[in-house]
């Protein structure tokens, strides 16, 4: 038990430097590392305690949706991390657009609700990404 909770908090520590850094205009975080692992040890409490409270309420959008909004959970508890460790901060930001020869994106400002989506859906992705390479 103890094991898999200090794989988790590592995955998670893991997981929140990697997405600050490929989102570093939207994740800042004051105080390094410390608060880096104040974070994950948060993350791994609420996802422990909370989230599985979040899931049941969010059950009859789960299952109308067939699953596809099971991030909100993850929003939520993205949301109670940074209220909890207010050295970890998400920003609202403005992307410059992307043009390709055949992919436009155009620009975009996002607001703060729209930094936690792409927060949460990069974070999301990296830890599950984690947890796969690190998996016995």
């Amino acid at each position: 038990m103890l094991r898999l909770l200090l794989r988790t908090i590592g995955i998670n520590l893991a997981s929140i430097y990697i997405t600050a850094q490929i989102l570093s205009s939207v994740i800042s975080y004051v105080g390094g590392y410390q608060t880096l692992f104040m974070a994950a040890v948060v993350i791994a409490v609420v996802n422990l305690f909370v989230k599985p409270i979040v899931t049941l309420l969010l059950l009859p959008i789960h299952l109308v949706t067939l699953g596809v909004f099971r991030w909100i959970a993850n929003l939520v508890t993205l949301y109670i991390v940074t209220w909890l460790v207010p050295n970890l901060q998400i920003h609202a930001f403005a992307f410059p657009g992307l043009n390709l020869h055949y992919l436009i994106i155009p620009a975009t400002n996002f607001s703060a609700f729209g930094a936690f989506i792409i927060s949460t859906i990069t974070l999301t992705f990296t830890f599950h990404f984690m947890y796969w390479i690190l998996q016995d």
